[in-house]
């Protein structure tokens, strides 16, 4: 063996042996090229970023006898065209890339670079007046019609402010996300019926007001829906209900929920879930529970309506942590209509409610129980040290604890002595 030094280009090489005596054998003739120089950088024709549409279709010109490469993976191999174009799957984010040349004697170009952001989300603007809509952020669609249609399921759906008077029905598993309640606006102008209906599971909505306009019949709608969010959202004026489900367990939360015609918020046939830390205020009833629905109420402001909760049928909500104050009629009112089974658990009942709710100037009954059955509602404050009203001592300053059949008394003590 030996080490040969090669010049740049051509080197044409002859080898033959010789003998002792000086006898030369016949020559072994070769020719090795050395190619030292980098083949020109390839361009990139414009790209689309953001985009929502994968993969990309890109494209350039490259030096004639060269190959493509991205980020580091022949994609073209050597050929004579001077220009090139290769069909790029995208990840979901911001997706790096480098593209260089490379020449048949391994001799690697400079890069050219680019970032192509793949968004899989939808956005929605309706001050987008340009006439180019494709759902990107760059060029939003103009209606939440065409977000809802376009999106992924799983992915979301990102509104900007403005005011969109359309009827919507989300039928895939997606977020509805507005940029805030006090300025994204979902409305029901001259429209009848459910404003939002949804048809789906793993469906969450947030930061909308959703106004009826004293049109719509129900702000929000589901029958048979998993995984439900509704949060951070201003529910009004609707001619029946803020929201109204059956068969689902939403979790319902940190909404304002008011001025709703009939109820704030309507759980019937084995509703159940979550209600926490919502503000439901001037509504005809705050929360109405009926059939065999058993849904947690925790942590809400109910009042200024005309009952704050009315539990009827054979419903078994837990009710407890809440502000139920200042309704005109009932704080809670548990009525005996139909198969009369209703049992909510306002404190220590089969629930195991913790109790702790304030319930405190509601003009007629703090709870009036209609049934013949004791309900339990222990340890909760009544605007009064004593505890509250009862049929027996009406001495105390706080809301009444009101029966009047046999068997249906208000277990409310032990009572708490101080506002919780």
């Amino acid at each position: 063996s030996y080490s040969y030094n090669l010049s740049e280009g051509a080197n044409n090489i002859s080898i033959t042996s010789r003998d002792a005596a000086g006898n030369e054998s016949s020559a072994l003739s070769t020719t090795i090229v050395l190619d030292i120089n980098t083949p020109e950088m390839p361009t990139l024709n414009a790209v689309v970023s953001p985009t929502n549409i994968s993969p990309q279709i890109l494209s350039g010109t490259k030096e004639s006898n060269t190959s493509i490469w991205i980020n580091g993976v022949e994609v073209i191999s050597v050929n004579s065209d001077t220009t090139w174009s290769y069909s790029y799957n995208l990840s979901e984010g911001a997706n790096n890339i480098s593209i260089t040349s490379h020449d048949a004697a391994g001799n690697e170009s400079h890069a050219v670079t680019t970032t192509i952001e793949y968004d899989l989300d939808t956005y929605v603007d309706i001050g987008n007046t340009s006439g180019i809509e494709n759902g990107t952020e760059t060029h939003p669609f103009d209606s939440i019609t065409e977000g809802i249609e376009a999106v992924t399921s799983g992915k979301s759906v990102i509104v900007a402010a403005g005011i969109y008077n359309e009827q919507l029905i989300i039928n895939k598993g997606i977020t509805l996300q507005g940029t805030s309640q006090e300025n994204t606006l979902i409305t029901g102008s001259s429209l009848t019926e459910n404003l939002i209906s949804l048809e789906a599971d793993n469906i969450t909505i947030s930061g909308f007001t959703i106004d009826g306009d004293d049109s719509t019949s129900v702000g929000i709608y589901f029958d048979n829906c998993s995984f439900i969010n509704i949060n951070n959202n201003l529910i009004k004026n609707n001619e029946d209900y803020g929201i109204s489900y059956i068969n689902s367990a939403p979790i319902i939360e940190d909404n304002t929920i008011n001025d709703n015609s009939s109820c704030g918020i309507m759980i019937a046939t084995n509703g159940a879930g979550i209600i926490r830390n919502n503000s439901i205020v001037s509504n005809l009833y705050g929360i109405r529970t009926y059939g065999d629905s058993c849904p947690e109420i925790r942590g809400n402001n109910i009042s200024n309506n005309d009952t704050g909760i009315y539990c009827r049928e054979s419903a078994t909500p837990i009710i407890s942590y809440n502000n139920i104050s200042n309704n005109s009629g009932y704080g809670i009112l548990i009525d005996d209509a139909l198969d009369n089974s209703v049992k909510p658990d306002i404190g220590g009942g089969d629930g195991q409610s913790d109790g702790q709710n304030k319930i405190v100037g509601n003009s007629s009954y703090g709870v009036n129980n209609k049934t013949d059955r004791n309900v339990m509602a222990k340890n909760n404050w009544w605007g009064d040290t004593h505890g509250p009203k009862y049929p027996a001592d009406s001495s105390s300053s706080g809301d009444w604890a009101y029966w009047d059949r046999t068997g249906g008394d208000i277990i409310f003590t032990p009572h708490l002595t101080t506002e919780p």
